[in-house]
């Protein structure tokens, strides 16, 4: 009988969740380091998260493995880090490998873009 690998990566690593509630009082601290995963036209067509920097998942992957070799980065400070995305799943995979690999005070926004948007659209 042959074996079938799953192809599903499990992770030991937990990331602390922050609720769209807490959104607004993150940005307005700039405290944190918000980065969004989506791609460009994404943002364009979803809207984007005041103060966040925009670095796709599969280039943020490649910047966070590469970032020893390049001390400037963003990605090389103490944070805290704030990952975001539609849903909040794609996040939260970018969250994983960042701690993963080394990164401190890392986040996660719980429900993603789509949970702050329709907070707001309930508060207006």
């Amino acid at each position: 009988m042959e074996t079938q690998r799953s192809n599903v990566h499990f992770s030991k690593e937990l990331i602390t969740q922050v609720t769209a509630d807490e959104l607004d009082g993150i940005i307005a601290s700039e405290a944190y380091t918000i980065i969004d995963v989506r791609s460009a036209s994404g943002i364009a067509s979803q809207g984007n998260i005041p103060t966040a920097v925009n670095v796709p998942l599969e280039e943020l992957k490649r910047k966070i493995d590469e970032r020893s070799e390049n001390p400037d980065s963003f990605l090389n400070s103490t944070g805290p880090f704030l990952f975001c995305c539609t849903g909040g799943v794609i996040s939260y995979m970018a969250a994983i490998h960042a701690q993963e690999s080394g990164m401190q005070q890392v986040f996660n926004l719980e429900g993603g873009h789509a949970a702050w948007k329709k907070l707001k659209a309930e508060v207006s």
